[in-house]
Order: structure tokens, then sequence, then C-alpha cells
């Protein structure tokens, strides 16, 4: 069975882990270990994670922005696969189980990602997006079409691939405006 290690990086989402946290622990496929990277936060963040005990591993460091607080918890992560979630986002039951089944059907992968709805506070979706298949790095790079939706709560990631590829930036700002 593969491993997968689940990140969640928290900048003064208190309101929002711990749904975020209970979405990762209701999934069909049980990852190894959820890894909460608060950035920072001066709200109740810390106080929401430690109501889990050590159902979730917590890390803090000095405010450093997202891309900081993914490669902190890459750098500390036990599993084979990398799963990450914003912390105002939520995960339907069976995401990690159908990605995983996806490199289960081909080892060669070094990405797998889904795609997304966006939902209003009273439960109306806004916005549902697939995402794209096969071969996207071109449409990636080309920048012309989104081609993968949230990315901060979407892909999966072998460990070995994001270690190669340096994990994220963290001099790039985020695009998502939560930061």
């Amino acid at each position: 069975m593969k491993t997968i290690s689940v990140i969640i990086p928290a900048y003064n989402h208190a309101r929002y882990l711990a749904e975020a946290i209970d979405s990762v622990l209701a999934q069909t496929y049980a990852p190894l270990e959820i890894i909460v990277v608060d950035d920072g936060s001066t709200d109740g963040t810390p106080a929401v994670a430690a109501s889990y005990g050590d159902r979730i591993r917590y890390i803090r460091q000095e405010n450093a922005g997202v891309g900081a607080a993914r490669n902190n918890g890459i750098a500390a992560a036990r599993g084979e696969y990398l799963a990450f979630l914003d912390s105002d986002d939520i995960w339907l039951p069976e995401k990690l189980e159908r990605e995983i089944a996806l490199f289960d059907a081909d080892p060669q992968l070094g990405f797998v990602h889904c795609g997304v709805e966006k939902f209003d506070e009273s439960g109306q979706t806004t916005i549902s997006m697939t995402g794209a298949e096969g071969w996207i790095a071109t449409d990636l790079l080309r920048l012309d079409r989104e081609v993968i939706a949230a990315l901060g709560s979407c892909p999966i990631v072998p460990k070995h691939v994001a270690e190669e590829v340096g994990g994220y930036d963290p001099r790039l700002p985020p695009s998502d405006g939560n930061e």
C-alpha cells in the first residue's frame, strides 16, 4: 500500500482548518500522516491544530509564505506521495483513493490532480472545473488556459519528484489571494 503525507499550510485560517483536517480524516484511502504547517498564524490556528492531538503533526514556522510552508511540510513528510490541501479547502472522501489508483495504473506518472468545485456559504456550487488529462506540461508552461484548478489543494506527487524539482519557489507570490 502506497503511503501519503498530506501537507496543509495554514495562516490565520482557524475558522476553516478543522473542516479541512476532517475532510482528510474522512478519506477512503487513509493517509500515513497529516502535517499542518502553521505559517506564523496570530489567530486560533495553533489551538485548532492542538485539538487533534496525535492525529496530526503540527509544525510552526515564522511567517514566510505558503511556498515556504509547503516546503517545510515536504521536508518533514515520511510518505512516498505528497498531497497538498489549503487550509480553507476540503476534499471529497474518495479523492486520495482515486488518485492513488492512477499511480497504480501508471507508476511513471509524476503528478496527478483533480477537478474542483467552488461553493458559496449556502453550499451552492458557483464554479466547477474538471482540469485536464494526459500530457499537460506544454499547457502549463504556455499559460494560455487554466489547466489545473486550485493548485494548492488538487495535486498529489511522488515525494521524490517534489524533491527533484526543488519544491515550491517561496519567492513567488500565491495566485489565489489567500496570503
